[in-house]
């Protein structure tokens, strides 16, 4: 009902006592009123929306001016905005999105057993799971042979043939053009100093 001018009591007393229960009822209004926003829009509407079922079911009419409402959970704590900086948005993680130009080996995992448990008869597939990971083969130092035969005529003295020795990028060198390669753009792309590739040819080795 509307308070009117005209209704209202000329007694002090009076008025103090009617502002004082319109007060406790506009903190009541407002606690319900943030409870609900919470079960609406809170992270835990579930949970929530059963606690305030039972508690309006106790029909609490008499709630004490000092009543809050309970603390929430740490992880549903919404940090304060700063001001003058937009909240960030949640970052979405991107799961199984694996490059498709990369090559597919792949590993299929039988059961030990493709009869029924029940009348031993035999089982068809109906489905299957499939699963990716991203794996790597650590670089393989291996060594390369040329092995350049000599051939012989049994007739004559001047008769040996034998292949040329392929151009190596560095002449007499024991690197090939593939493992300076290698060390050129680990050095300069990667930024891998040359002292530290020597500890990595050290510890296999080399």
């Amino acid at each position: 009902m509307a308070i009117r001018p005209d209704t209202l009591p000329t007694d002090p007393a009076a008025l103090t006592e009617m502002v004082l229960a319109l007060d406790a009822e506009n903190e009541t209004l407002r606690v319900a009123m943030q409870t609900f926003k919470d079960m609406i829009f809170g992270k835990r509407s579930e949970r929530l929306a059963a606690l305030v079922a039972e508690q309006l079911a106790l029909e609490l009419g008499d709630l004490e001016t000092d009543v809050t409402p309970p603390a929430a959970a740490n992880d549903d704590a919404v940090a304060a905005k700063p001001p003058g900086k937009p909240l960030r948005k949640k970052a979405r993680r991107n799961i199984g999105a694996l490059p498709k130009h990369l090559p597919r080996c792949e590993h299929v995992l039988e059961p030990e057993a493709t009869a029924c448990p029940c009348c031993q008869g035999q089982l068809h597939k109906i489905g299957e799971d499939v699963s990716e990971v991203l794996d790597i083969i650590p670089a393989i130092l291996r060594v390369l042979r040329t092995v350049r035969p000599k051939y012989g005529c049994r007739r004559c003295t001047d008769g040996v043939i034998q292949a040329k020795v392929l151009p190596r990028l560095i002449e007499s060198g024991m690197a090939s053009t593939a493992l300076v390669s290698h060390v050129v753009v680990s050095k300069f792309a990667w930024y891998l100093p040359l002292y530290r590739q020597v500890q990595i040819l050290a510890g296999q080795g080399v």
